[in-house]
């Protein structure tokens, strides 16, 4: 008899271990899961993952916290199956209502394949004082928008696709470059279309080197007491004189492009590009007839916009100009006048023979 009391008081005590160890386990569950849905163990993450609350757009060029309160996020992940994306983020640079916003789009595409229609989409991607991306990175950024064209295994029916980013916050060529870097390692990741894009250099924005062309002088009021002089005798246009530019560039790395003021807004954008991956985005665009005789190139060359392609140097190169809202009328902002210098002045500096002859 003693030896069964003790027994049971063995499987007793067993028993209430048992219930305990059940007990606990079962209350640490009902922590988890109020942790999980009440109390994120971790920061939340915004553009597919590409940065925390405390990182990328979020921080200032120190790599301090930027103040960022009152985030909105909207965002269309990229996936292997569907490889183009959307993300526009948008937050408050401070505390109270007075606080300036700030916001950021990152897109993943490979845009349209119509030609008209890809070529207004391709007049978008560069703003007219881009810096080229170090180290022939085929990219291209100012303070505030920037354009990576992939790798060629990220390719969707033959078109290049990029990633763009564009908006209103803190940054700096430089910065806008890290965090484009950063979003299209990230969009390449969850696609599973190419390894990460480093670059050891920083980007830093040169001067457009360029003859930018002069707005001509307005003529004064005819007058009542003399006759009014006599029109020159028609010549072939001068080169245009060489001023100060409003953009930035390179030509030592086959990119450069100009910006031409005219009342405060832009009147003209010419874009010279060698790096080869940027080129295919102009693919099927410049025909197979030259602009005008005499030209060693195929495009067309209009009033208002101008496209060709040449061999430069050895070199597939793109050459565009297209008008602004600050458009004056002049030979500033008439791609017939305009752009003949400005191709043959961005080709010499490349080492091109001339494109087309007077």
């Amino acid at each position: 008899m003693p030896n069964t009391a003790a027994a049971g008081r063995t499987a007793q005590r067993a028993r209430t271990l048992t219930g305990a160890l059940a007990i606990a386990a079962l209350l640490a569950a009902l922590m988890a899961l109020w942790q999980t849905q009440f109390r994120p163990l971790s920061k939340p993450e915004y553009c597919w993952g590409t940065w925390r609350a405390d990182g990328g757009p979020f921080r200032t060029d120190a790599g301090r916290d930027g103040g960022a309160h009152r985030r909105t996020a909207r965002e269309t992940a990229p996936t292997p199956a569907r490889p183009h994306g959307r993300c526009s983020l948008s937050w408050s640079g401070g505390r109270g209502r007075d606080a300036p916003r700030r916001s950021l789009e990152v897109r993943y595409e490979t845009g349209p394949s119509a030609a008209k229609e890809r070529r207004a989409w391709l007049a978008e991607l560069f703003a007219g004082g881009d810096a080229a991306l170090p180290d022939d990175l085929p990219g291209f950024v100012t303070a505030d928008t920037g354009t990576l064209v992939l790798p060629a295994s990220c390719d969707v029916d033959g078109r290049p696709s990029v990633v763009t980013v564009s908006g209103a916050f803190d940054s700096s060529p430089d910065r806008t470059g890290r965090i484009l870097l950063e979003a299209a390692n990230r969009a390449t990741k969850v696609t599973g279309c190419a390894g990460e894009v480093r670059t050891t250099g920083p980007t830093t924005p040169t001067g457009c080197s360029l003859p930018l062309p002069t707005p001509a002088p307005r003529p004064a009021p005819a007058s009542t007491s003399a006759p009014a002089p006599r029109p020159a005798p028609a010549s072939a246009p001068a080169a245009p004189p060489a001023v100060p530019g409003t953009a930035a560039g390179s030509v030592h790395d086959g990119f450069q492009t100009c910006a031409m003021a005219g009342g405060g807004q832009w009147a003209a954008r010419f874009t010279m590009v060698a790096r080869p991956r940027i080129v295919a985005l102009f693919d099927g665009l410049t025909g197979d007839s030259p602009p005008a005789p005499g030209w060693r190139a195929l495009g067309r060359i209009e009033a208002t916009a101008a496209l060709i392609r040449a061999d430069c140097a050895g070199r597939p190169t793109i050459f565009t100009m297209r008008t602004g809202p600050g458009r004056t009328g002049t030979r500033l902002d008439d791609a017939r006048e305009a752009f003949p210098p400005l191709v043959e002045a961005a080709a010499e500096r490349m080492g091109c023979a001339p494109l087309h002859s007077v």
